[in-house]
C-alpha cells in the first residue's frame, strides 16, 4: 500500500498539468482577491457582508464552484487516462490487490486536489491582510480553519464522483468531458432550485448547496456554527456511496 501511495505521487509530482494547477492557482487566487472585497451571495441568495480577510476566503469558496467544475475535468482526465494506457492493468498484472489500488489512488488525488483549491481561496485571503487588516487573527484563523474542514469534506464528494465516473467509463477523454457535466449539471440542479422558487427542501441532499451554505458563516467565527450536522450527514451518504459504486465497478471489471 505505501509504495502505491508514493507511485501515485510520483507521477502526479511529475505531471506538468498537475504543476501548472498547483502554481497558477494560488496565483490567480492571489490577484482575485480584490474582487470579494464588498459582499457575496450564500447558499439562499442572501448577501453577507465581507468585513475581514477571513470573510474574503469564504466569498472565494462560495464562488468557486464553476472553477471547481472545470478542475473535477482535469482530475477525471488523470485517472481516467490510467485506464486508457494500461497502468492500472500493468498495476493488477503485477500482483497489487485492487483494494489498495482504488484506495491509493483515491487518497492521492483527493489530498492533492483540495490542496489546490484551498490554495486558490487562501491566498486570496492573504492577499487582503493589507486591505482589512489582521483585525481578531484568532477569530480570522478559526474561521478559515472551520470552512477549510468543510470545503475538503464537499470537494471531495464532488471529486469522488468524478473518480467513480473513471473507474466506469474507463477512458481519459471521456471523463475528462463527462466529469466536469455530471458535476456542472449537480450544480444546475442547486441553482434552478434557488432562482425558479421551488422549496429548498429540494435541495437537501445537494451537495453543492451544501457546499455553499458552508461559507455562510460570513467574516466572523461563531462556535455555533462549526458543527452542521445535516450537512456532515448528507456528506457521508454521498461518499459512501461513491466510494461503493467505484470499488463495484473496479471490482468486476475486465482489465486485460
Amino acid at each position: 500500500m505505501g509504495n502505491l501511495i508514493k507511485m501515485e505521487r510520483y507521477k502526479l509530482f511529475h505531471n506538468i498539468v498537475f504543476w501548472i494547477l498547483g502554481i497558477g492557482m494560488p496565483i490567480l487566487g492571489f490577484f482575485s482577491g480584490s474582487g470579494y472585497r464588498n459582499y457575496y451571495l450564500a447558499h439562499d441568495s442572501t448577501p453577507i457582508q465581507v468585513e475581514s480577510f477571513s470573510g474574503v476566503f469564504n466569498a472565494m469558496v462560495a464562488d468557486s464552484l464553476m472553477l471547481l467544475v472545470a478542475i473535477c475535468g482535469v482530475l477525471g482526465w488523470f485517472i481516467g487516462r490510467e485506464f486508457s494506457l494500461r497502468t492500472i492493468s500493468s498495476e493488477v498484472a503485477a500482483g497489487n490487490k485492487r483494494f489498495e489500488i482504488f484506495l491509493s489512488k483515491t487518497v492521492v488525488y483527493l489530498v492533492a486536489f483540495n490542496v489546490v483549491m484551498i490554495l486558490y481561496s487562501l491566498m486570496g485571503a492573504v492577499s487582503q491582510i493589507g486591505y482589512f487588516g489582521i483585525g481578531d487573527l484568532g477569530n480570522n484563523v478559526l474561521n478559515i480553519l472551520r470552512t477549510t474542514v468543510y470545503m475538503i469534506i464537499f470537494q471531495s464528494v464532488l471529486y469522488l464522483v468524478v473518480i467513480a465516473l473513471a473507474f466506469i467509463l474507463r477512458n481519459g477523454v471521456i471523463t475528462a468531458i463527462a466529469g466536469p457535466l455530471v458535476s456542472f449539471g449537480i450544480m444546475i440542479a442547486f441553482s434552478s432550485v434557488m432562482s425558479e422558487g421551488f422549496p429548498v427542501i429540494l435541495n437537501f441532499a445537494n451537495p453543492m448547496y451544501r457546499f455553499r451554505e458552508i461559507t455562510a458563516m460570513g467574516s466572523y467565527f461563531n462556535v455555533s456554527g462549526v458543527i452542521n450536522v445535516t450537512a456532515l450527514l448528507v456528506a457521508v451518504v454521498w461518499l459512501a456511496a461513491c466510494s461503493i459504486i467505484i470499488w463495484k465497478s473496479f471490482a468486476k471489471s475486465d482489465l486485460k
